[in-house]
């Protein structure tokens, strides 16, 4: 789904520019103060900083709408979330899921109720991981740029465009004491799988988000699944590392090939027409 010429146009390229600087200002520039500090980003006052800093890819999808005053985007309809809904919930969920059962099929979930008491129960844990992560960075991620790397691209490019992004954004993370990422170290095989991880996934973001019609709502709740699934359900080796990367690769490729065999949906039309809002 590109231009007949290819080329980006000037619009789209000064919303894209605009996007990235402000989203790496704010979440660097906030995670460079919490780093500064010298403590766990868990504890205060890193830890608001931190959380400031992770909601820059949405920050920075309101700041473009300011600075740039732009009108028309392109966007894809939601539908009636009958089948991106629970989509979204087992997808992002499945490779968490499906590793444990793997690993540690006699002991499923044993720690799934001391990580929702640690959160200080059921609904502190739900808004918590709402919050952090899918409603801090899908405005940004699949409400900003990917509609509009869409106007100019195909699926695998998009995916591949919005992946590398999100990985380079996460990059910091593996420096800032009491991350996830810190544990895992940028420098090693579950560092690098979770990386590269990220462009598959954008696969199976962008499928929910416009191929099922369910846009930045089904982004929020995929993200939502996984993140939960994995603090639920979480295996910290190598092995666990591998299967859940090739989970995901699974489900991106399942998706991709049924996205391919499936005829030209409304929503997918609209935002090919979008092109002529860039020209």
């Amino acid at each position: 789904m590109t231009s007949p010429s290819g080329a980006m146009g000037a619009s789209t390229r000064r919303q894209l520019t605009v996007f990235a600087i402000i989203c790496l200002v704010v979440s660097w520039g906030l995670w460079l103060v919490a780093g500064i500090h010298g403590t766990p980003v868990t504890s205060s006052p890193a830890i608001w900083w931190f959380a400031l800093g992770a909601s820059g890819p949405s920050l920075a999808a309101l700041g473009a709408y300011v600075v740039l005053r732009h009108g028309n985007v392109p966007r894809t309809r939601v539908r009636v979330p009958w089948l991106w809904l629970p989509l979204a919930l087992v997808l992002g969920a499945l490779p968490a899921v499906v590793t444990e059962a793997a690993l540690d099929a006699g002991g499923f979930g044993s720690s799934a109720g001391g990580v929702v008491a640690a959160s200080g129960g059921l609904l502190l844990f739900v808004v918590t991981f709402l919050i952090a992560g899918p409603l801090a960075e899908e405005f940004g991620w699949r409400g900003y740029l990917q509609p509009r790397l869409r106007t100019r691209f195909g699926i695998l490019a998009t995916a591949a465009v919005v992946g590398a992004a999100w990985a380079v954004w996460h990059v910091p993370l593996f420096f800032l004491e009491g991350t996830g990422q810190q544990a895992m170290g940028l420098f090693t095989l579950r560092g690098l799988l979770f990386m590269v991880s990220l462009l598959p996934l954008s696969v199976t973001y962008l499928f929910l988000t416009e191929r099922l019609g369910g846009a930045v709502w089904a982004a929020i709740l995929v993200h939502f699944a996984g993140n939960a699934a994995g603090a639920l359900l979480p295996q910290a080796s190598d092995v666990a590392a591998v299967l859940q990367f090739a989970v995901i690769l699974v489900i991106a490729a399942i998706v991709y090939a049924a996205w391919r065999r499936a005829p030209t949906t409304a929503a997918q039309e609209a935002v090919a027409t979008a092109i002529s809002v860039d020209r």
